[in-house]
């Protein structure tokens, strides 16, 4: 029993020492993980400030702080001096207040360290905040200089190159000047407000004014643009209407002025209204090129141009018409009037000689029959000129007209000249009744100046026979005078005339002719009347000249030239010859 109850004891002890050790061994390991998670926790709150830490040290490496040493390069510049020097203001500022921070990690780690970590999470949440601003401030401070920098430099680009470009516009516009004569003072004016606006630019651009800057730049590349489609498209536009279109408003409205205004209205054309319609479009589409406005005019101007191409064509089809109506008129005229004056010939001319040519009184009234056809034809063109003047018809009716009336008077022409051939061989006759009559008088002056020459005894007498000639030849000459003429008659005197003075200048020629050989024979021989031998036969001679005697005169004068010399006959004859032919050439 006791050693039961020994053994009970002994056990009991040692479940004592087995709870004991057990208790101890769960105290240690209570112990140790309340000090792995206070280990854990410091751990944790190490690690955030390590974050917070890193995130200030990032901020210390941030661009607008890294750079900072940098932006003193820029304090000279004209455009960012001023506002550098305040950046950097900021900056140092940003610098001290991130220093600022950086301490208070110092303050974080012993709120670790003394693990009062209430007051880590509350300083924690501030720095966080603080920070947090810092970041915000360092990039507002960033993108403030980068845009300002990159702004001004744009502008300093842009604006430079906008002025490049209009440096360019004005040496082409002072190249062909005389392409823009018409707006010269517009286009000039127009780069005098350029050039002050880049004035205006720079100056915003010097006070770092740098979005007044932009929209000056703006205005200027939008002038620019203007300005470059004006001085590159006005003159092939403008080319255009001054060598096209107002060449035709001048040509047609020139055109217009053979038209009145009742032409026009038979037309169906509104001429004014419509020339001014379109005449005001074109002055429209001039002064917006001139005030610069250069849009795509290619409509407007085929517009005007088909206007002023039909108008035109129209015109000068009606005017084609109206001067082809006047012209036939007038051709019209001539030809009624010269039917009627031929016709009243040919009838005075076949009744003078009815009964030979064969014309008879049947034919004679088929002319007076042209004759009254011909006036009912002018009554019907005088009534139709009427009506072309006031305009009761149109050209194309008048014209068909016109063509009936030519066909007509063609017609009557025609058959009027089938007399031709009848009046031809009176013309003819006529013709040879003259170069008779003009050879008789030849001949009857011709003989009349041999008789004054060569002062015939009988000189009277001859001088009253020419007379009686020339009176008888005067009467052919009243009648050729005279319409119309008689050429039945005419001929009938001429033949009796011809024969008449034939004969009578001949026998007178002849008479003259021995008259004057005798005396210039007779006046070369008495050159040897001092030879005794030859006296007798040359007195002789000189007996039978006074006696008219003018033949045997001569035989015997050239009978002692002979003896004297065989030759004389023939020299005197030929120095007679000349004589004769000097003196009567």
């Amino acid at each position: 029993m006791l050693d039961k109850f020994k053994d009970f004891l002994d056990q009991n002890e040692n479940t004592n020492l087995v709870i004991i050790i057990a208790s101890i061994f769960i105290l240690l390991i209570v112990v140790v993980f309340i000090l792995f998670i206070f280990k854990a926790k410091k751990k944790k709150y190490r690690k955030s400030l390590d974050s917070l830490r890193l995130k200030i040290q990032n901020l210390k490496q941030h661009d607008v702080i890294k750079n900072y040493s940098s932006y003193d390069n820029l304090k000279n510049d004209q455009k960012l001096g001023i506002l550098i020097l305040k950046w950097k203001k900021e900056i140092d500022k940003l610098v001290r207040e991130i220093d600022a921070q950086y301490s208070m990690l110092d303050v974080l780690e012993d709120a670790i360290d003394q693990n009062n970590y209430q007051y880590f999470i509350s300083l924690k949440e501030s720095f966080h905040k603080d920070l947090k601003d810092l970041e915000q401030k360092a990039d507002k401070f960033k993108n403030e200089i980068v845009e300002y920098i990159d702004m001004a430099s744009d502008n300093r680009k842009y604006v430079s190159k906008y002025y490049d470009m209009v440096g360019e516009l004005k040496e082409h516009y002072n190249k062909n000047k005389h392409l823009y004569e018409t707006n010269q003072n517009q286009v000039e004016d127009y780069f005098a407000s350029i050039e002050n606006k880049f004035i205006k630019c720079q100056n915003y651009i010097d006070k770092s004014a740098f979005v007044d800057a932009d929209n000056i730049a703006s205005n200027i590349f939008k002038e620019i643009k203007v300005l470059e489609n004006y001085i590159e498209n006005s003159p092939k536009i403008l080319e255009k209407i001054s060598d096209n279109l107002l060449p035709k408003f001048s040509e047609l409205k020139k055109m217009s002025a053979n038209f009145t205004e009742n032409e026009m209205k038979q037309m169906n054309v509104k001429f004014e209204e419509t020339y001014q319609f379109y005449y005001s479009k074109l002055k429209e589409i001039i002064k917006d090129i001139n005030s610069f406005s250069i849009n795509d005019f290619d409509i407007e101007i085929k517009e005007i141009d088909e206007f002023l191409s039909k108008f035109c064509e129209k015109l000068e089809y009606e005017s084609e018409n109206k001067s082809y109506i006047l012209n036939q008129i007038h051709i019209q005229k001539d030809n009624i009037k010269k039917i009627e004056n031929t016709g009243k010939n040919f009838i005075s001319i076949f009744k003078v000689v009815n009964g030979s040519y064969n014309i008879t009184e049947s034919e004679i009234k088929l002319i007076e029959q042209m004759i009254i056809d011909i006036e009912e034809i002018n009554s019907r063109l005088t009534n139709l000129i009427s009506q072309f003047d006031t305009l009761e018809i149109t050209y194309e009716e008048i014209k068909q007209q016109l063509s009936q009336i030519a066909y007509e008077i063609l017609t009557i022409t025609k058959e009027l000249d089938k007399n031709l051939i009848v009046i031809d061989n009176i013309y003819k006759d006529e013709k040879s009744a003259r170069e008779e009559i003009t050879m008789m008088t030849e001949k009857i002056n011709g003989t009349k100046k041999y008789i004054k020459f060569a002062k015939l005894d009988e000189q009277e007498k001859y001088l009253k026979i020419i007379q009686n000639l020339s009176l008888e030849l005067n009467s052919l000459y009243l009648l050729i005078g005279s319409f119309p003429i008689d050429i039945v008659k005419l001929n009938e005197s001429l033949k009796t005339l011809v024969v008449k003075v034939e004969n009578t200048t001949k026998e007178i020629n002849s008479k003259v002719y021995k008259m004057l050989l005798a005396e210039f024979v007779l006046i070369y021989a008495n050159r040897y009347f001092y030879k005794v031998e030859y006296q007798k036969d040359l007195l002789i001679a000189e007996d039978l000249f006074y006696k008219h005697n003018y033949s045997k005169s001569y035989d015997k004068a050239m009978f002692v030239l002979e003896l004297i010399n065989p030759l004389n006959k023939k020299i005197i004859l030929n120095k007679y010859h000349e004589k004769f032919s000097e003196i009567f050439s």
